[in-house]
């Protein structure tokens, strides 16, 4: 038998952020109430709205305290995330204008969410210049690359997924093009050398990567992060095809120079490849 969500409950933001020096503080209130008054530091995504804006949400793994005007609300939300895979959640037990730093601030919300970590640290290896971001989905590295300079665009075959990241874009003030291309059944539009920096993320289809190589730029970097043989036995994806051999990255882009490459352990999900390629100039 499954088990029932549970999250944990603190008496104020000051005990969790003793407990948990890492935690996010997310605001589940709708955006008006947040903006008349929020603590400072906190994300704003409302309990209703939590599928419709997951690529908003903070990772997984990140420690989360749910905040609301009303601790019930606040426990709803904090149980639907623990529902949806997080393992450190909590709620505040108080309604959020008692405490002591609930309403103190006026500031725009913090942003919650982040890119893989791969990517945060690697796209800074890319010059400047236009960024593809592959099988987008709702397109968390599409926005950021937009947010950090790029002429940004993403690719989905997922029209509803293309939507919520136009959405998501808008939200986050950058301006991002997203466009429904089927990349297992093209034709492919032409890009050759247009790209400073091409993204692959939990992707793989092997017949993309000649395209690839040429829609870089001279200079240009490509940065993968996929997933391997052996992530199977935790879970998906589990077919051959959507499973990189091991050391097969390293010879996917025969064309482009290898930089740095990892294989994540073989023992503890997930298992992954990830590659940093450079097309010689």
């Amino acid at each position: 038998m499954a088990r029932a969500p549970r999250a944990e409950t603190f008496t104020s933001i000051a005990a969790a952020r003793a407990a948990w020096p890492d935690v996010r503080l997310l605001d589940a209130r709708e955006r008006e109430a947040f903006a008349r008054g929020h603590a400072s530091g906190a994300g704003n995504v409302p309990a209703a709205e939590f599928a419709e804006r997951r690529m908003e949400l903070p990772a997984r793994e990140h420690a989360v305290l749910v905040l609301h005007d009303a601790a019930a609300e606040a426990h709803g939300a904090a149980l639907a995330l623990a529902a949806r895979g997080f393992t450190r959640v909590a709620w505040l037990a108080s309604p959020l204008a008692r405490d002591a730093e609930g309403v103190a601030s006026l500031e725009s919300a913090a942003r919650l969410w982040s890119p893989s970590p791969f990517l945060e640290r690697e796209h800074v290896r890319a010059p400047a210049g236009a960024a593809l971001d592959l099988a987008c989905g709702t397109g968390r590295a599409t926005v950021f690359l937009a947010a950090r300079g790029f002429r940004a665009e993403g690719w989905d075959v997922d029209e509803s997924a293309l939507e919520r990241a136009r959405a998501f874009a808008v939200r986050e003030g950058v301006r991002a093009g997203f466009a429904r291309v089927d990349l297992e059944r093209g034709p492919l539009p032409p890009r050759d050398a247009a790209y400073a920096l091409v993204t692959v993320s939990r992707y793989l289809h092997r017949a993309l990567h000649p395209w690839i190589e040429r829609a870089l730029a001279p200079g240009g970097v490509l940065l993968v992060e996929t997933f391997r043989l052996g992530q199977e036995r935790f879970g998906p994806p589990r077919r051959p095809r959507h499973l990189l051999e091991p050391g097969e990255l390293l010879r996917a882009f025969p064309t482009l120079r290898t930089e740095w490459h990892e294989e994540s352990p073989a023992n503890a999900p997930p298992v992954m490849a990830r590659l940093v390629a450079r097309r010689p100039c």
